[in-house]
């Protein structure tokens, strides 16, 4: 996710914990200020490079460290997080899709980005068209 401009939508959801229920949130920088996109966009393109590296996610690989889909996560209250996140550079070029998953404790460079997201909208349960 090189540069600033572009549109970035991030979408994150978690699910586990004690009732089972997932919560979908989500927030597209062309629906806010500029400001605040900006900053998404920082937020978003820290959360899928790794340290140090350039974004190999980006094209579907999975992060190292925390479990990834598919491990079994110990304890049956525990939280699940599925961050997903579309960036489109421009109109005429390809967009890129990044999968990160994780459960608690929270990675810590994810931090300043879930806290952004908690107040975001929520989104309709995935698999279905509309809230009903």
């Amino acid at each position: 996710m090189a540069g600033e401009a572009g549109r970035v939508r991030v979408v994150l959801e978690r699910s586990g914990g004690l009732l089972g229920r997932s919560v979908r949130r989500g927030l597209d920088s062309a629906d806010l200020p500029e400001s605040e996109a900006v900053r998404l966009r920082a937020l978003a393109r820290e959360a899928v490079a790794p340290a140090g590296g350039p974004d190999r996610r980006a094209g579907g690989a999975a992060p190292q460290g925390g479990p990834v889909e598919g491990e079994r996560v110990k304890g049956a209250d525990r939280f699940v997080y599925t961050l997903e996140v579309d960036y489109t550079p421009a109109a005429d070029q390809p967009g890129k899709h990044a999968v990160r998953t994780f459960s608690e404790p929270v990675p810590e460079e994810l931090g300043p980005l879930l806290a952004l997201l908690r107040a975001a909208p929520l989104l309709p349960a995935r698999g279905r068209d509309a809230p009903r």
